[in-house]
């Protein structure tokens, strides 16, 4: 008898742990939650660590672009618009404001919203044709919001005005660019070609379908060297009109003249 109660008294302080154990757990996990999800919080962080933009072959009168880095904040929305604030960090930044980019002069995360973003506008003209640029944005501390460490601070803007020729092979399977067809390689050129190719959607739909089945929707997939199956049609809608155009434009051009071949 004296061994069973010394056992069942062993059972009821072992149990009694285990509950104890198990509300200090509860009460961990709540703290924990807490932490996490406390509406009074008013952290605010990145939700991207980078972004990423090219002009490409955009149009030449496409002269800025918006990138939007977004940022979120820790609790809940309110009824009033709050302000935040960044700097650029020098150390991991090539581009100069004002001259690559601009920024609002008032970030803002809008009435009941948790979410808001940090607009970067991309100027195009002094970005160059072989540049990669980046500006690193840091969140600062304000009346409003303080900066979360331990999930996202930092934010990395990075853009260019790149322009990569076409990778379309000759018979041999060497990458050529069709010299006979629009002179020497100029990255201005391949903006423009696209240009007419894709305004095709408008003026000649069906054969714009045409192309972009047989060719991809970026000509990436064009055979040969030209287009010979639509040498027509390019010539109508894309060569003509580029001729015409860098006639009347050849400073836009590297060499300064215009060297494609008269196409009629």
């Amino acid at each position: 008898m004296v061994n069973r109660k010394h056992m069942r008294n062993i059972t009821y302080i072992f149990t009694g742990c285990l509950f104890v154990l198990f509300g200090m757990g509860l009460i961990s996990c709540n703290e924990q939650d807490y932490k996490l999800f406390d509406s009074s919080r008013t952290g605010i962080y990145f939700t991207e660590d980078s972004v990423v933009y090219s002009f490409g072959v955009t149009k030449l009168e496409v002269t800025s672009y918006e990138m939007k880095l977004p940022v979120k904040i820790m609790g809940a929305p309110v009824k009033e618009v709050r302000s935040f604030k960044v700097e650029a960090v020098a150390a991991k930044t090539t581009a100069e404001a004002g001259v690559h980019y601009t920024l609002p002069t008032e970030l803002i995360i809008e009435p009941d919203s948790v979410n808001g973003v940090l607009p970067v506008t991309v100027l195009r003209e002094h970005l160059g044709s072989d540049g990669y640029w980046q500006v690193a944005f840091r969140l600062l501390s304000t009346d409003d919001f303080e900066p979360e460490a331990e999930v996202g601070t930092v934010s990395i803007a990075s853009f260019n005005n790149i322009v990569e020729p076409p990778q379309w092979k000759d018979w041999s399977g060497k990458v050529v660019w069709p010299n006979y067809k629009l002179g020497v390689w100029d990255p201005v050129k391949w903006v423009k070609f696209m240009e007419y190719f894709r305004a095709m959607e408008q003026t000649a739909p069906a054969t714009y379908k045409g192309m972009v089945d047989m060719y991809g929707p970026n000509l990436e997939n064009v055979q040969y060297g030209w287009m010979d199956e639509y040498n027509y049609a390019a010539t109508k809608y894309i060569l003509i009109p580029m001729y015409d155009f860098f006639a009347a434009n050849p400073e836009l051009l590297q060499s300064g003249k215009n060297d494609i071949p008269k196409p009629y």
